[in-house]
């Protein structure tokens, strides 16, 4: 049988209402609610498995209710065998089905923008839902300890995803360009970095003054860009340079000097650029968990996969010399927290 066969409804209509009564008219999978329980939910009866052990095919612990959506997700999800990536019982206990969907998309269809993942799944899922697995997918070797490679990037340039192999230019340990973005890649590791160090996260709610909802947009959006946060001296928000005073001649330290120096040019270049775009912060930054749902449906394709994400940083003093200040400030507080727990 077809998917689409496969989701038409082959219960008696006494069994139907008796499921549909017995889970008050709501969907097992999404908890959407039909119209008998005030929602719009066209509501279906399942079959759990068609060949059950030890009872009828039709029998009611055999059954559940799904909406319409999430029936038809059942009958076409698909599984890690159909996935080009080896998933371990490890990456599986964060993962979620439509992880799996969404690996399997970027397999075959090769790099594509948020919009274009979201509309080639079988399950209705917001921008924003698609994109924070598209973050938990990206950071899984940093989430998952037995991983030790990369599933999932993003391309630096297009902000199209895709599977690691399948971009040219990653945005994993990259420093933006963009200021308000650079002032958000750092934010998102402090956090991680708060969290992963055992920090409650209540504590790093009102250090940094942010929402419950925004902590754990941040905590996936850090361990999947691993922005370099060492490349930042956290005296003065400039680039570490470690040089061995009797070594000053090895090639390997002139290396790292030239690499920090490349590091502060690029973060002068945004210091020079913000200072022309000087805004003050606001007590609209207390609704930033809001304002990354909301900057999400701004813009184009591309911008929708960085701009729209980073729209959190709105109302922040974006000045060079205030964002390394705020940086300092934000390293401080958080390492006094550190100390106090």
């Amino acid at each position: 049988m077809t998917g689409h066969a496969e989701c038409h409804e082959t219960v008696d209509p006494a069994t139907r209402d008796e499921m549909l009564v017995e889970y008050k008219h709501r969907c097992q999978g999404c908890g959407r609610c039909g119209p008998e329980a005030g929602g719009l939910a066209t509501l279906h009866v399942h079959h759990l498995t068609r060949d059950p052990d030890g009872m009828d095919e039709h029998d009611p612990e055999n059954l559940t209710v799904l909406c319409r959506s999430c029936h038809s997700w059942q009958h076409q999800q698909t599984t890690e065998e159909d996935v080009p990536v080896e998933i371990t019982d490890e990456d599986l206990t964060v993962l979620l089905p439509h992880d799996i969907e969404i690996l399997r998309i970027l397999a075959e269809s090769g790099p594509a923008t948020t919009g274009d993942v979201a509309s080639a799944l079988s399950a209705d899922l917001t921008l924003t839902a698609v994109r924070e697995r598209l973050w938990v997918l990206m950071g899984l070797d940093n989430l998952v300890e037995s991983r030790d490679r990369q599933v999932v990037d993003q391309d630096a340039d297009t902000g199209a995803w895709g599977l690691a192999g399948h971009i040219e230019h990653s945005a994993r340990g990259r420093i933006p360009s963009d200021a308000q973005m650079l002032w958000q890649r750092i934010e998102d590791e402090l956090v991680r970095q708060a969290l992963d160090r055992g920090c409650d996260r209540d504590a790093v709610m009102s250090v940094l003054d942010l929402s419950r909802r925004s902590t754990f947009y941040k905590e996936k959006r850090g361990r999947a860009y691993d922005f370099p946060l060492d490349a930042i001296d956290k005296r003065g928000g400039r680039p570490r340079v470690t040089t061995d005073a009797g070594d000053q001649g090895d090639a390997g330290s002139r290396t790292e000097e030239s690499d920090a120096g490349d590091a502060q040019q690029q973060l002068d270049a945004i210091a020079d650029g913000a200072g022309e775009r000087v805004s003050t912060r606001s007590s609209a930054e207390r609704t930033r968990g809001a304002e990354d749902d909301a900057g999400e449906t701004q813009g184009s394709a591309g911008e929708i996969q960085e701009r729209g994400e980073e729209s959190t940083g709105e109302g922040r003093q974006s000045g060079g010399d205030d964002l390394r200040g705020h940086v300092e400030q934000a390293i401080m507080a958080l390492r006094a927290v550190e100390e106090a727990l």
